[in-house]
């Protein structure tokens, strides 16, 4: 599936995303598959990890994606163009043609980028010289990080299954989680590298409904299960204004609602939310923005009221347009 598009993202984008967890692990780390830790203690989420979660989104949407299975089996970069271009009954071009392909098919490459790097073909000695060979994407992230003080659990319980065939007790299992943990993700959409990708308005309305419902809907382990979205803002800036503020979770302060030490929190009843920091940052530079759009639950408690002046993103409406196109 693909979007039909005119016209490339139409200025710079930047967005703000918290989402929690509750007893489960935002992003496991490479070696025991713990929480990943700065050494001062923040804990954090990569930028992998959430375009992860979007891509499997868009996915079960009927999106085509490129980073991807094929089947269920891994493949490499070849291998997934191969067989979509097999399946499609695309010809097995070269160059700008071949890039053009698969920036029309694959939303993520058209999001994020991708480095073409084709390995020759064993079969009929395909050899595909990609133009250009590496696409930056329009859509940048910084890393998640946890916003307050978190507590890590070791979580222990059983198998049902025996250890063996002579054994009747199960075996005793233990997975790595945080009891709680609010977790705020930002970037930016750039306009220039748009142009390059092809990344419409409506690619990066529809990556913001992925950000939202792509961290909920992929909570299908045991380890993500309980992952709510709770804030997206979009601030959207006029045409031709070469600016961000970049790190935009770093404008969020939270404040104690109840008597609990931040490791203690368990719920977003235990906090509120201050985002007075960004307010002050965008009436500064209110001149260079066209529009703010957001999106929160009704679980999450904020300090001030939102803006008057700021619009509704409809993520809902947005998750109906996907079906439909």
């Amino acid at each position: 599936m693909t979007l039909n598009k005119t016209k490339t993202l139409s200025g710079r984008r930047e967005f703000l995303f918290l989402y929690d967890i509750k007893m489960g692990n935002p992003n496991g780390d490479p070696d025991e598959n713990r929480p990943r830790v700065l050494p001062d203690g923040t804990y954090y989420v990569t930028d992998v990890r959430m375009k992860r979660f979007v891509r499997d989104f868009l996915k079960m949407r009927g999106f085509d994606i490129l980073v991807d299975t094929i089947e269920g089996r891994t493949t490499n970069l070849t291998g997934r163009v191969v067989h979509y271009l097999n399946t499609t009954g695309n010809k097995k071009v070269e160059g700008k043609a071949l890039v053009d392909i698969l920036l029309n098919a694959f939303i993520d490459a058209r999001l994020f980028g991708s480095s073409f790097a084709f390995k020759k073909e064993k079969d009929d000695n395909w050899d595909p010289k990609p133009e250009p060979k590496t696409m930056t994407g329009a859509v940048q992230l910084n890393m998640g990080e946890i916003l307050h003080k978190a507590e890590s659990v070791d979580i222990h319980g059983t198998t049902t299954f025996g250890s063996d065939e002579l054994k009747t007790q199960g075996t005793f299992t233990v997975y790595y989680g945080l009891r709680y943990a609010l977790i705020g993700f930002s970037g930016i959409a750039n306009e220039h590298s748009a142009r390059i990708s092809r990344m419409s308005d409506e690619d990066y309305d529809l990556f913001l409904k992925a950000l939202w419902h792509g961290v909920r809907a992929n909570a299908n382990t045991r380890t993500k299960v309980g992952q709510i979205p709770h804030l997206l803002i979009s601030i959207e800036y006029k045409a031709d204004e070469e600016f961000q503020f970049g790190r935009l979770h770093e404008y969020v302060r939270l404040i104690a609602a109840t008597g609990k030490e931040e490791k203690v929190w368990a719920s977003p009843e235990d906090y509120k939310v201050d985002l007075s920091k960004l307010h002050e940052r965008i009436q500064g530079q209110q001149k260079r923005i066209e529009r703010i759009r957001y999106a929160k639950s009704t679980d999450i408690s904020l300090l001030e009221d939102i803006p008057v002046d700021w619009r509704l993103l409809e993520v809902e409406e947005l998750l109906k347009d996907v079906g439909s196109v």
